[in-house]
């Protein structure tokens, strides 16, 4: 049975039309400068089909990532080319780590393929560790999902243990797929990505999206890159033609105008903004996670629902209770603006000492 599990949506629950929602990781400095003229600009051509194969947009994607053009296809956001992907593959087993993004199981599921799970420990810091790889040997699987930085978690995962998974993938054929929806939010992204590994191994699959550095979630805009050009081929053929729409392609392009000063600009942002956040979290006793994305993974030490506590003054954050391997104690909440972050802050301090005292005053 279908259920929807992500964050994102409290806006459109009865009578929360008014929250601050930190439930989704979107760029809090809102789309760049020109997206939405661009948008605009567009709409008279919304009378035709558009290019199927978005060849603007992927030369100019192919710049911001220093890439081959041919190696990029762009779907209706990177979840769409995640359904893709165990088709395109024909993965019959399909292998995901836990604590993770929900739909790489999902659409493995929705493929048939058996899933398996690698389970990272609280006690290596929620990170990949060696018995991965005897995992992936022993398992053989054709397809593998690595989230980097993780989500939920933040965490990254260096390049030297994403070269040893891409051999160990290539020993018995599978391919891996390595989501990098938050890699732009990282310090020194350019030494993270997987995309130096590009050329060397056709088995590398990476995802990305305009989702949440250009803050377009609702546009729905995302890409993959590999150098295969039989998987960008399957890829196409196992997804609906059209996926990308006119307006999307434009705003794609215009947020790509002038992308070395806005990541810049966010960057500096986030990492003060974050760092606010991590501090007070750490001060009000919560064990708060190293995350280099534009959220904050955290767990409670507190016997008492964080979520449901915010939600009553109108904030709404991310329990991790649906992520394999975590519990109803770990939350994750997106930096914002700075208003919405004091806000935050002021609420869980609130909450987390009022707590406190009632627990004292029955002890």
């Amino acid at each position: 049975m279908y259920e929807y599990s992500h964050g994102g949506n409290a806006v459109f629950e009865h009578g929360n039309e008014n929250i601050i929602d930190l439930s989704a990781n979107i760029n809090p400095l809102g789309i760049p400068k020109g997206v939405a003229e661009a948008i605009i600009r567009e709409i008279p051509n919304i009378n035709r089909y558009p290019d199927n194969f978005s060849s603007v947009l992927r030369e100019q994607t192919a710049i911001f990532e220093g890439v081959n053009p041919d190696w990029i296809i762009f779907g209706n956001g990177a979840s769409d080319l995640i359904f893709r992907l165990p088709r395109a593959t024909k993965a019959s087993k399909v292998m995901v780590c836990a604590p993770t993004f929900a739909d790489y199981e999902r659409s493995a599921m929705s493929h048939g393929s058996d899933v398996c799970r690698y389970f990272m420990s609280k006690d290596n810091n929620f990170s990949i560790n060696h018995d991965f790889f005897d995992a992936i040997l022993a398992e053989k699987p054709k397809l593998v999902y690595v989230c980097n930085p993780n989500n939920p978690t933040g965490i990254i995962t260096e390049t030297k243990v994403i070269k040893k998974l891409l051999d160990c993938c290539m020993r018995i054929g599978a391919w891996l797929a390595v989501d990098e929806c938050f890699m732009d939010f990282a310090e020194r992204a350019d030494i993270h990505t997987s995309k130096t590994f590009l050329g060397e191994y056709p088995n590398l699959i990476i995802l990305k999206a305009f989702t949440k550095m250009f803050a377009m979630p609702g546009v729905r805009l995302g890409y993959a890159l590999c150098s295969d050009n039989a998987l960008i081929s399957n890829l196409y053929f196992h997804g609906t033609d059209w996926a990308v729409s006119n307006l999307a392609q434009a705003a794609g392009i215009a947020a790509l105008d002038d992308f070395a000063s806005f990541i810049k600009q966010t960057l500096t942002y986030i990492e003060k903004e974050r760092g606010v956040i991590e501090t007070e979290l750490a001060c009000l006793g919560y064990s708060v996670y190293d995350s280099s994305a534009n959220y904050i993974f955290f767990q409670s030490p507190y016997p008492f629902d964080l979520q449901n506590a915010l939600d009553v003054k109108g904030i709404r954050i991310r329990s991790c209770a649906n992520y394999h391997g975590l519990d109803n104690t770990y939350y994750r909440v997106a930096v914002s603006t700075a208003d919405n972050n004091r806000k935050l802050l002021n609420a869980i301090k609130e909450i987390s000492i009022g707590k406190q005292s009632q627990i004292f005053q029955k002890s």
